[in-house]
């Protein structure tokens, strides 16, 4: 902390505090931010860091703490991660939000899991050309976690044969949903992992339904779209997904543009193909589809934009820019900047 205050990296002539770090201590950048943050939430947080003195708790169970606490939960947190292994404590801390307290409800959407890998220099250079040709595909960046899950479908779709033919259901996968609470849960390796209730949604599109599985009779198998139609659709969408500018054509979901909660028939016209990644733009609120005046679908951002259009940027007036600049600046020349800036750090 002091030595961010100070400006240390600078006298030793490093270009960033992480840079000065990394050289002198060893620390990697992650780890190096890390440190960073935690010190600086050790700052409002007292009582936490008097645990951390006197060996209360270790570094790494602190390090989790202050990713939910602050000055009004942090007695609670305390309080119940008493006694607790650092792996207990980060299973408290997984989907909570600063301010949250330790009963608060988990957002399985704000749960995240990791996964440490080490593969060779070959494996690393097909992983980026996989994320390459997907972001090709999509016409948009893709995170990791997109990546790894396009992976892993299509080789179960290779494997089981599923989402192959055009008249069955993309989801060929155990999901359970409570009819009571509609909390849902995704069979994986033999566990039970909750969720979004977006996924179930997403799911209920293009899903083939297997019943209830807690009752005494096993009911028959229905598919959400009748097989017949859904192979219509994806002949006359050629397999591809809809959006502008997507050129995916693995992995297709059929969706309905209006929901069936609202009336939605499984009829050609209320039904596209979208890709996973799509799709999921579509019940989490990023990507709006709609039928147009004639027939046509229109596709927008959130915000109203044109699917596709750059977000508008607002320019200041004229006035408020001058007001903005800085009079002893005007005219200046950048190196003269840097130098008036570097005299300044010198002089402190």
């Amino acid at each position: 902390m002091r030595a961010q205050q100070l400006e240390l990296h600078r006298r030793s002539g490093y270009a960033t505090l992480l840079e000065y770090l990394e050289r002198t201590l060893g620390y990697g950048p992650r780890a190096a931010r890390e440190r960073l943050r935690v010190a600086n939430a050790l700052q409002v947080l007292p009582a936490t860091a008097a645990a951390l003195a006197r060996g209360d708790h270790a570094y790494s169970a602190v390090r989790e703490l202050t990713r939910v606490c602050r000055q009004d939960t942090e007695r609670a947190w305390l309080d119940a991660v008493a006694g607790k292994t650092v792996h207990e404590i980060e299973a408290m801390v997984a989907g909570r939000k600063p301010g949250d307290l330790p009963g608060d409800p988990v957002d399985p959407e704000d749960v995240r899991k990791t996964l440490v890998m080490e593969v060779s220099a070959e494996t690393f250079a097909v992983w980026r050309d996989a994320r390459l040709a997907l972001e090709l595909e999509r016409g948009e960046p893709v995170s990791d976690d997109e990546v790894l899950r396009t992976v892993c479908l299509d080789r179960l779709a290779g494997a089981r044969g599923a989402g192959r033919a055009a008249g069955r259901a993309a989801f060929q996968i155990a999901l359970m949903v409570c009819p009571a609470c509609e909390r849902a849960t995704q069979d994986g390796g033999g566990r039970a992992v909750e969720v979004p209730a977006r996924v179930a949604a997403r799911a209920r599109c293009d899903a083939r339904v297997i019943g209830r599985v807690d009752g005494a009779t096993v009911e028959k198998a229905t598919s959400t779209i009748p097989p017949r139609v859904r192979a219509a659709v994806i002949a006359r969408d050629h397999g591809r997904c809809r959006v502008p500018g997507c050129r995916s054509s693995r992995w297709i979901e059929v969706h309905h543009v209006r929901p069936r909660a609202r009336g939605g028939r499984h009829t050609l016209d209320n039904l596209i193909c979208l890709c996973g990644g799509h799709h999921d733009a579509v019940h989490v609120g990023r990507l709006r589809i709609a039928g147009g005046a004639e027939g046509e679908l229109v596709f927008t951002h959130a915000d109203g934009r044109r699917y596709g259009a750059p977000p508008e940027t607002t320019k200041a007036p004229p006035e408020a820019m001058s007001r903005a600049a800085p009079a002893a600046h005007v005219g200046l020349s950048l190196a003269e900047l840097i130098e008036r800036a570097t005299r300044r750090v010198s002089s402190t």
